[in-house]
């Protein structure tokens, strides 16, 4: 692999454990929302017998047990991510405390059997250069045991904050995608999840970017420029 960084039931749109408009993080199988819930309304309006969206088990169908377990591997990375920062130290974990605040850490997502989906190793890029003000953070991230027939994606974190994809972030990806497409998988949908560093101490936010499906030589889709989807950072995959 290169270096990196819905499914509709009729009316009512499932699209892994992200905020909805309203404020609230879908609830699992079992019901209840995730951390940040605020109450919210529904994603889309509903007839009038159709089941609220909270009450449809998004495990229950491979459509969306994909995405709903690809955001749970995702939000589960960023304690791997401190992790590495433990293990590193000094600067990466000042006072003791791990951070991702002084360089790139990243994943690769990969498919497993069903519908799962877990990340391979992380990789911990370059430590921030505090004499260069204009210092900006690159990564290379690990590809062992990934191949185009189970990649999913990609986690990578940000340590200014930035919770959109950079440009060499975005080719990247595209290249891992077109390299998964070239192998038939011109039916899924391949993730992109940023970890953006929580700044002045506070916590780190996931936000997901995603690609496909797609003819396998279909133009590339441009770098978005708008923050994508909040992922529940207390996501679980399917039971």
């Amino acid at each position: 692999m290169t270096d990196p960084t819905p499914h509709e039931l009729d009316e009512i749109v499932v699209r892994g454990q992200r905020r909805r408009p309203g404020g609230a993080f879908p609830a699992g199988p079992g019901g209840g929302g995730g951390a940040g819930d605020g109450g919210g309304e529904h994603q889309n309006e509903v007839e009038e017998n159709d089941p609220p969206p909270d009450q449809i088990d998004p495990c229950a169908d491979p459509a969306t047990a994909l995405p709903w377990n690809a955001d749970a591997a995702g939000a589960a990375t960023v304690a791997k991510f401190l992790l590495k920062a433990a293990e590193i130290g000094f600067a990466d974990a000042p006072n003791g405390l791990p951070s991702l605040l002084n360089r790139e850490f990243g994943s690769f997502l990969v498919r497993g059997s069903g519908q799962s989906v877990s990340t391979g190793p992380v990789t911990a890029g370059p430590p921030r250069d505090q004499t260069n003000p204009n210092w900006v953070s690159t990564l290379t991230i690990d590809p062992t045991g990934v191949t185009p027939a189970n990649y999913q994606g990609d986690v990578h974190s940000h340590p200014n904050g930035n919770p959109l994809p950079s440009e060499a972030d975005w080719i990247s990806f595209m290249a891992n995608n077109q390299q998964a497409r070239d192998a038939g998988r011109t039916g899924e949908t391949f993730y992109m999840y940023i970890v953006a560093a929580g700044q002045n101490g506070g916590p780190p936010t996931i936000r997901v970017y995603q690609d496909g499906p797609r003819a396998a030589n279909s133009p590339n889709p441009a770098r978005p420029t708008a923050e994508g989807p909040e992922v529940n950072p207390d996501a679980q995959p399917c039971p």
